[in-house]
């Protein structure tokens, strides 16, 4: 099988830097063990040899045990915990498993939307698909802690019910690009006769995830953001679960409403979860709002960060599933096997 090597080289690279300094190792092996790409924590060059023997050791026996728990071979994504480690195990398709290794004093749950969403693109690299290696920031909720440290004990991770329904907004300015990302995430197009949202528009998406039976489903309000719709946004703003704000990284002005759009949609509907989008990264040499400005602004405002091109369809998919495990990931049960 040809896999492009390169791409998932550069994925770990920016899997390490959103981890931190609790990584001693990402890796992805095939069905039968054998290491396709690896890399060690806090180095800019990958594992030794003697490393990839020492961890494949160590994960070995579990990957083992995971074949014969999970006879179909989709065994979704586990825990294993020895003295000195904390592992994920990450179903990436049919062909790989995603191996996080951590020190054994980190906490499993922060990291669990970051393996699931490299799971999910090392699975679209095998498959010769689009994608994206950039891993998006993602906003920690030390508050939930549903994984326990077991050592020496498998634990498969699920969640609790098998579908979820949230009503979705997006907000920000108008001609930011919110119809235009709504339309690729959900009929994977891109419309070149762009007319302006009159109100609102209303779109249906299920957003599934390999390895887990779970389902969400988006029920998506598209606003309107010119000025004059702003007296009857807050009826369509109301009892919404999920948000994507978004600017333009190419009208600083957009940008620069962030806030005030922040503040309006919170003052509705406060238990939302929320991020921050800045779309339209394919217009390159027409970008005013830097990377470093975005994710200054949401670390502020205490939401994931991601960069996308409705264009181009970079990252749209990932924006959505980075906010549906940011709200499902509440519900995650452990079980023993």
């Amino acid at each position: 099988m040809s896999v492009d090597r390169n791409k998932l080289d550069a994925m770990l690279k920016w899997y390490r830097q959103e981890v931190g300094k609790n990584l001693m190792a990402a890796i992805i092996v095939n069905r039968e063990g054998l290491v396709m790409a690896a890399l060690k924590g806090e180095s800019d060059t990958e594992i030794e040899e003697d490393v990839i023997g020492g961890v494949s050791a160590l994960v070995e026996p579990v990957l083992t045990r995971i074949t014969e728990e999970f006879s179909s071979g989709a065994f979704g994504t586990g825990t294993f915990d020895t003295e000195e480690h904390r592992i994920i195990f990450c179903e990436a398709g049919p062909e790989a498993i995603f191996v996080t290794v951590l020190d054994s004093i980190a906490m499993v749950d922060p990291i669990f939307p970051y393996a699931y969403l490299a799971a999910e693109k090392i699975a679209r690299i095998f498959d010769g698909r689009t994608v994206s290696p950039v891993i998006p920031k993602l906003i920690e909720d030390l508050s939930i802690q549903n994984i326990e440290r077991k050592v020496d004990t498998l634990q498969k991770i699920k969640i609790e019910s098998a579908e979820y329904a949230y009503k979705l907004i997006l907000g920000g300015e108008g001609g930011v690009g919110k119809t235009s990302m709504v339309h690729r995430f959900v009929e994977n197009s891109f419309l070149t006769d762009y007319k302006s949202t009159i109100g609102t528009s209303i779109m249906k998406k299920e957003c599934g995830f390999e390895g887990l039976d779970s389902k969400v489903r988006f029920v998506i309000w598209d606003l309107a953001g010119q000025a004059q719709f702003k007296r009857v946004r807050q009826s369509y703003l109301s009892n919404a679960e999920a948000g994507i704000l978004v600017y333009d990284v190419s009208r600083k002005e957009t940008f620069d409403s962030v806030d005030d759009w922040h503040k309006e949609i919170k003052s509705v509907s406060p238990m939302i979860s929320l991020i921050l989008v800045g779309n339209k990264i394919d217009l390159i040499e027409d970008r005013v709002v830097s990377t470093e400005e975005g994710e200054e602004i949401a670390k502020r405002l205490n939401l994931s960060y991601i960069e996308t091109s409705a264009k181009t369809g970079e990252n749209i998919n990932d924006a959505f599933k980075m906010l549906a495990l940011q709200i499902i990931k509440k519900y995650i049960v452990t079980e023993e096997v």
